[in-house]
């Protein structure tokens, strides 16, 4: 049972990295590192089946193991890591690891993610941006971040669903190319740019 509990509860972190990991760089800072870990993605529901899968023979094993107990010749003393209530603890974190992408962008604090910078008058444009590799709403808040510390940006509209940013920027401080470096810095690919 402590075996199987465990490697449940190793999948459910490895299934939810490629939404931790953006949190974590945009926490500490480091946005480029979270581009190592995008690959992770595909492999997001081999990782859940196997969760799925480890947890619920940890818990077969652990009710067969309760009907064994009632037999009178097992006097073997049952430590903390071969009960239920630890499966259960090991269990509940495996979900809300599972649930990360739903509830991540909870975790984001909204200011300072819509920088408003008034563009001069006639400098005002809008840059339509295609991204490859965003799967959830970490995702989003990660290019967010980075694309309003750009100097004269004054929205950044950011869709996962979509795999698309709509940036509002003055042209005199800052570029199209100078947007795609930021989304580029995330670890996150820009394949397309228009400007509307």
């Amino acid at each position: 049972m402590k075996t199987t509990g465990l490697i449940g509860l190793f999948t459910a972190f490895a299934s939810s990295l490629c939404c931790t990991i953006p949190l974590l760089a945009v926490i500490l800072g480091t946005s480029g590192s979270a581009s190592g870990f995008a690959w992770l993605e595909s492999f997001r529901p081999y990782s859940i089946a196997l969760t799925i899968g480890a947890l619920g023979w940890a818990w077969y094993e652990q009710f067969k193991s309760n009907k064994m107990k009632d037999c009178a010749c097992d006097t073997n003393r049952t430590f903390f890591w071969q009960t239920k209530g630890f499966l259960g603890i090991v269990t509940g974190m495996a979900l809300l690891l599972l649930t990360f992408p739903s509830y991540s962008k909870l975790l984001y604090q909204e200011n300072g993610l819509q920088v408003l910078q008034p563009a001069q008058q006639g400098t005002q444009k809008v840059a339509y941006v295609t991204i490859k590799g965003m799967s959830c709403e970490s995702c989003e808040h990660h290019i967010k971040k980075e694309v309003a510390k750009l100097k004269g940006v004054s929205t950044v509209d950011v869709s996962y669903q979509k795999g698309a940013a709509t940036v509002k920027f003055d042209s005199k401080k800052t570029s199209i190319a100078d947007i795609k470096k930021a989304v580029d810095a995330t670890g996150y690919k820009v394949t397309a740019t228009k400007t509307l």
